[in-house]
Order: structure tokens, then sequence, then C-alpha cells
């Protein structure tokens, strides 16, 4: 599992700079059960596994390559492994974790199951996890995204007042805001023996769907590949399949394709259309209150007032740019203090113990610390 930058709020080097050494974990078991061998060694280097088998019948060098596709991960690893003559193997630690996580290694002597060796990982997998988790546990929190991130027509409903607050801040950069919806071209299915006919548009396609009849059909059009409405339409109605567009706007040769506003799942008939609409009126007398980033509030003033009988689409970004120190710090110690106990798992909250003759026995629990709410 890879990272995720579009919302997290440290990187992978901090959290581990943090933890100092204390970043390892084991990986892999493997021993060499080759009969007749004398000896059996195994290597770990930054790119290899090298398995070598001195004597008997599976005496020889195996050379596996962290960068195979099937042997790019500890699960595939340790299959590959199993898979050559003489070599038993298991997985402790994640399957999806990196082989190239594999902590480097001289030649150790493992031949034999008394000589199993255990084989140590650098455990980036898990941290990369818990980071995800992490920011996406402090943005829902926050009820709010911190790391800057662009919207596109977003809907917000006018207030009647001068202000419009938008979901996300704090805004770097306002793009588009436009009032109200315009149809652009109505479209409908002509297959009179079909079962139902449905028409949904997301942010980035339109889905086309004929259920039952001659004409049964399920495509998808990808909306950023028509540089216009006008060659949706015809790409639509290439399609054939029953489908039918009326224009009625006078702006689908200039309308980008990606304009259209997502709608759910719409049946059509051959006698009921649906209609396929663009934000309409783009404004330009309103402004950003506190435009800078450390202090406005996502907050949108209009002297007209943004009326409350309309929708409003806002395309803006927000966000972060650079992550505070603090929030990242309060991230690094949530990723530092979850991996703590993981590793402690079994002993959870157990700091001493001791024996004493019969049944005198004594434990001392660790103390660890609680996230507390700020109360209003």
């Amino acid at each position: 599992m890879s990272l995720d930058t579009s919302i997290s709020l440290t990187t992978l080097d901090e959290v581990k700079a943090f933890l100092g050494e204390d970043v390892k974990r084991d990986g892999l078991w493997v021993y060499s059960n080759a009969a007749g061998a004398t000896a059996a060694t195994v290597e770990v280097t930054d790119t290899t596994m090298v398995l070598i088998i001195t004597g008997g019948g599976s005496a020889g060098t195996t050379t596996l390559t962290f960068a195979d596709a099937n042997k790019d991960t500890i699960a595939e690893l340790v299959v590959a492994i199993n898979a050559v003559s003489g070599w038993k193997s298991g997985r402790i630690c994640h399957g999806d974790a990196a082989s190239t996580d594999l902590v480097v290694t001289g030649a150790l002597s493992c031949l034999g199951a008394d000589n199993e060796i255990t084989l140590s990982i650098i455990d980036n997998y898990l941290l990369t996890q818990l980071i995800n988790r992490a920011s996406d546990m402090m943005n829902r929190y926050c009820s709010r995204i911190l790391k800057t991130t662009t919207y596109t027509k977003e809907v917000y409903y006018g207030t009647g007042y001068d202000k419009l607050i938008l979901e996300q801040f704090p805004v770097t950069r306002v793009s588009r805001v436009s009032v109200g919806r315009a149809t652009s071209f109505r479209i409908k299915n002509t297959s009179a023996d079909a079962t139902v006919c449905t028409v949904e548009i997301s942010t980035t396609a339109m889905r086309l769907v004929v259920t039952g009849g001659a004409n049964a059909d399920d495509t998808t059009l990808t909306l950023a590949d028509y540089a216009n409405i006008d060659l949706l339409i015809a790409a639509i109605e290439a399609l054939g399949k029953g489908w039918e567009c009326t224009k009625l706007a006078t702006d689908t040769a200039t309308r980008l394709a990606t304009e259209l506003l997502p709608r759910p799942a719409m049946a059509v008939t051959p006698t009921v259309s649906a209609e396929c609409e663009t934000p309409d009126d783009d404004l330009t007398d309103y402004r950003l209150l506190n435009p800078t980033e450390a202090r406005n509030e996502g907050m949108l003033l209009r002297a007209s007032a943004f009326d409350a009988t309309r929708e409003y689409f806002v395309s803006y970004t927000a966000g972060y740019t650079t992550i505070p120190y603090s929030l990242e710090m309060f991230c690094i110690y949530l990723v530092s203090y979850i991996y703590g106990k993981s590793k402690r798992a079994g002993t959870e909250g157990l700091q001493s113990e001791s024996f004493g003759e019969g049944a005198d026995y004594s434990y001392t629990r660790q103390r660890w610390p609680t996230l507390k709410r700020r109360g209003r």
C-alpha cells in the first residue's frame, strides 16, 4: 500500500525518524531441508535473496529478484522460496509488505529445521497504513480535508445574505462561481422492447444503460474525451441502441463536456427525456474574505447577496499547502502511539512483573496517554 499523498499529513521518513531504530519486526522464516546437504545459507541484498545449498541432490545457487512481478511482496516471495527444491519458508508479517523492505543481511546458515532463521523487515507497510488512517481520522474529526485539495462544482444553496460559507477551508483559490442550472440537451431512448433505460452522469463520465430487448447495452463515455458537448452528443447518437439527443442550449459547441452537472441514474423512455444540465450564469461580483491562507475561513462575500432560492456552483482550492507543524506532530504522535501498541500486542499495558516463592506474583501496568477533546 502506498502513501495516500492526497490526505497524508506527514511522511514515512518523518515517522521513522521520530521512532528511531524501532521500526523492524519479524518478516519471514526460512530454512533448508535439502537431503544430503552439508551446508545451506540465505543472504539478503537490496534487490535480491540468494539461496545456496552445498552438497546433496539440491545443491546450487538460486537468486530471487525482488523487482520481479511475482516476487515483489513478502507473500509472493515466500511462494517463490517454497518453489525452490530444498527450501521451506513462511511469512510472519503482512503479505503485501514489499520484498525490498527486508533488512539486508550477509549469508546466514540455515540447514535443517533446528537452524531455522527469521529475517527482519523494515515496517514500511504498516507505518504507511497507519499514516493514511491517522490522517483520515484527523480529517473526519475536523470535518474537512486538511491538505490542499481542488473541489469542482460543489453545490451550495443561497443564504439570502451577503455571505456564503464554503465547506472546506482555508481557501487558497476560487476559480469559478456560477448560479443556477441550464439544460444543455435532452436525451431519450426509443427502444420499445427495453425493460428500462437509464442515463447517469458522474463528475467524470456518462453511463448509458439499456436493459432488455434487442438494444440491450451498457456503455460509459468519459467526459474528458470530448472537447465540447456537441462531440459528446455525436458520440451518444453514434452508439445507436435507440439513443436520441435534442440540443436546447446555443453554446454546446463551446461548452466542455466536463461541465455537465452530476445526476444520479435517470430513467428515460421513447416519450420521457432526461435533462443534461450545466451551470448557468457565471458570477463576478464576489470576493473571498481574508484571502491569506493563515486567516481565511472559506467565506465568500457578495454585496447583492446570495439568493436563498438559487443554487450556487463553486470551484475552488482549499486546505493547507504546507501542513502546520502542530497538525503534523499530532499525526506523528498518533501513528507512533498506535504502532507502539501493535508491537506490544500480547503484553499491552504490562510495564513489569515479578515472581516470588509459591504463588507470590506482582505486576505493574503501563499508563498510556489518553486523547481528550476540548469542550466548547
